[in-house]
């Protein structure tokens, strides 16, 4: 923790902002700790390097160029315009659909008769998903007891899982320390 706190000393001093209370206090940490001072003067060469390179600049007629490239605003808008109207289009159509249907079927299904069948229609196919659920079950504990490894391999997906979510929470909660850059 101690080098850390010099690192940043290091960082202010690089950048012009040590104040001289610091710049003391530096100064006898690198007389007094050599890898601090062979990563200070690590440091100062990087400086030299970043401050000695030409700065870079866009070729001539760059911007130019660019703004020519951009797709004209007044098209732009236009096919944004047809695609959100498309859009809208495509989610209202199943609606007044629906909405038409309704008021078409709505008198039929006032009738005892309609209400009936479809009440024997519902109990049918709530039978029929019981069936099919009821046989899913049965045929998975035939698996789990004829090949036992598939449940142990599931139960360890399933922690790799848990395990790995737990890891990735931890993370999200880690403090972030602030980046220093060097210029």
């Amino acid at each position: 923790m101690e080098h850390e706190n010099f690192y940043l000393l290091m960082m202010d001093a690089l950048d012009g902002e040590l104040l001289a209370d610091d710049q003391v206090l530096l100064e006898s940490h690198l007389r007094a700790c050599p890898s601090c001072h062979q990563e200070w003067q690590a440091m100062m060469a990087i400086d030299a390097l970043f401050r000695r390179s030409p700065v870079l600049s866009p070729a001539a007629g760059f911007t130019h160029r660019t703004l020519a490239r951009l797709p004209n605003r007044r098209v732009r808008l236009w096919a944004m315009g047809t695609i959100y109207i498309t859009l809208l289009t495509g989610g209202l159509l199943p609606l007044l659909l629906l909405t038409i249907v309704a008021a078409i079927a709505t008198p039929a299904l006032r009738e005892p008769a309609v209400v009936r069948g479809f009440l024997q229609l519902l109990a049918k196919g709530m039978q029929l998903i019981g069936t099919v659920v009821g046989a899913m079950l049965n045929g998975l504990s035939q698996l789990i007891v004829e090949q036992p490894s598939v449940l142990g391999w599931l139960l360890v997906m399933v922690g790799i899982v848990f395990l790995w979510s737990g890891v990735y929470r931890q993370l999200l909660r880690a403090p972030v320390r602030p980046q220093q850059h060097i210029s």
